[in-house]
């Protein structure tokens, strides 16, 4: 927080932080429940194929067969248009993973996200993750969090700069409940918002909130780690420390890949040619392709978790071809690419754990026989998902915290933070979130500056003290209202204007067809 910290500043956060927190825990479960009956109602029970799951779930440990293989692609597609339709028709803002978008509405609007965007984005994710198309659920449900935290920032008539916390603490706040890692999660909320920097202020306030939306997500779907108690994670064996960089060197170079083929395939989508075709037909068409993809390479299909929870176990590994592993996290980058990068409404956080799991368990497979591994790939893909998406999310603190609490281990804490800073190296500017801000001194000019308190990089910003009921901005006075029907400010450079017949608010970017240029509701 800011430099006006302490037990006071804390207790006046504290009601905002306990309320987005549980509006946070709540829709997190309903989300997380709405993707669970729309597998089994759609991929399960239409298409008569079961996903690995989750043993924090209860999931089933294998994927099951296709008694009907050709049903999968046009039930993919199917999935894809109906989903699309659903975000064109209703909420064009809620195309793509959404991460971006709460990403933007904390830097430049943060009370403009609309009510409507939480129940859009739950339904249409829910529908597409659902059918079988690749991607996460944490990119949803940052941003029906952090469009909850507008709502609240908005009737609670916040200053602009604790409306950016608010929403930042929503994003954090979800995430943390979706993933059951709260601390992991108030430190994504505080990082993910700039490449080479940390948003100081966030990360009390998001700690508050972290913890009170996983309690109440809990209450639904249990406390336990969502990969479970993983075991077999000893690393005590000198030669092991030799492999750090590997993991640390491949994991940087699956994140520049996972990066470039998304926004290419984005690219190729609201290319001109692809802009001939209706908005709804272009999910539809790359959902053919991922339901193709997912015949041949069936822990592409959905969410990955299950694939990734899969990538723990020594004998399940040892009995897959090489081959097979090798090509799994370059086909999860095609199929997630094609699925949101199309403007498909779901995650791409979720998808780059999968990769680095996956990739992790690769490189276990290759040194075992060599004896040159441990007698379990846990530790590889333990820190192969720390290091793929901390360096591609620049959120390297975040994700070094959360792959140790989802999987209820914290003795990897060390080489994870090895590999993921060699990752990072890798990567450099090059980012997933384009949203996402290099440092502070880019912001927006707005009453008190920054989100709260010192940056790790760029320059010391003036503090912004906590909500206080109504009281006035630090500048004393609020931001002026807009009258009904005008943009609350300009878009970005290079992403479309959305129909004005639509909202009396201007929209965040919603997806990265978007910032190419797609006019996302003109072509419905």
């Amino acid at each position: 927080m800011s430099g006006r910290g302490g037990p006071g500043a804390l207790r006046r956060w504290l009601p905002l932080a306990t309320l987005t927190g549980a509006l946070s825990g709540l829709a997190a479960a309903a989300f997380a429940e709405l993707l669970h009956l729309g597998n089994e109602l759609l991929l399960r029970g239409i298409g008569g194929h079961e996903v690995p799951g989750l043993a924090g779930e209860g999931g089933p440990a294998e994927a099951g067969g296709f008694p009907t293989p050709l049903l999968i692609p046009l039930l993919v597609a199917a999935g894809a248009f109906v989903a699309t339709a659903l975000v064109v028709w209703v909420a064009p803002e809620t195309s793509g993973h959404g991460t971006d978008a709460a990403i933007h509405a904390a830097h430049h609007d943060p009370t403009g996200m609309r009510a409507r965007v939480p129940a859009v984005k739950m339904l249409a994710s829910a529908v597409l993750i659902g059918s079988g198309s690749s991607g996460g659920s944490e990119g949803p449900t940052a941003q029906i969090t952090a469009a909850l935290a507008s709502v609240v920032a908005r009737r609670s008539r916040l200053t602009y700069e604790q409306a950016r916390i608010t929403v930042a603490m929503g994003l954090a706040a979800g995430v943390g409940a979706i993933f059951r890692s709260p601390l992991g999660g108030a430190l994504l909320g505080a990082e993910l918002l700039y490449r080479a920097d940390v948003a100081a202020g966030v990360v009390v306030p998001a700690l508050l909130a972290s913890a009170v939306s996983f309690l109440v997500f809990g209450l639904f779907h249990g406390f336990e780690p969502i990969f479970g108690t993983v075991a077999g994670t000893g690393w005590d064996h000198p030669a092991q420390w030799l492999v750090v960089p590997l993991l640390g060197l491949l994991a940087g170079l699956l994140g520049r890949l996972y990066a470039w083929a998304f926004y290419a395939t984005a690219g190729f989508f609201s290319s001109a040619r692809m802009r001939r075709l209706p908005r709804v037909l272009r999910p539809t068409l790359a959902g053919l392709v991922v339901g193709a993809i997912g015949l041949a390479v069936p822990g592409v299909l959905g969410t990955g978790y299950g694939t990734a929870q899969r990538a723990f176990d020594a004998e399940a590994m040892l009995s897959t071809s090489v081959w097979v592993l090798l090509a799994i996290p370059l086909v999860k980058i095609v199929s997630t690419s094609l699925s949101v990068g199309s403007g498909g409404s779901g995650g791409i956080f979720g998808p780059g754990l999968v990769i680095g799991a996956t990739a992790g368990a690769a490189v276990w497979r290759l040194l075992e026989p060599l004896g040159l591994a441990p007698g379990s790939p846990a530790p590889y893909v333990i820190i192969g998902m720390a290091a793929c998406l901390g360096s591609i999310a620049h959120a390297p603190l975040a994700l070094v915290v959360m792959a140790a609490e989802t999987t209820g281990n914290l003795s990897l804490l060390f080489p994870a933070m090895l590999a993921t800073g060699i990752a990072c190296l890798v990567v450099g500017d090059r980012t997933l979130y384009r949203s996402q801000l290099r440092d502070r001194s880019e912001d927006p000019p707005a009453p008190g500056s920054a989100l709260g308190g010192p940056a790790v990089v760029g320059p010391r910003a003036p503090a912004s003290g906590p909500p206080a009921g109504r009281a006035p901005a630090p500048s004393g006075r609020r931001p002026p209202r807009r009258a009904a029907g005008r943009p609350r400010d300009r878009q970005p450079a290079g992403t479309a204007r959305v129909p004005r017949r639509w909202t009396a608010r201007r929209y965040p970017p919603p997806d990265p067809a978007d910032r190419a240029g797609e006019l996302t509701g003109r072509e419905g």
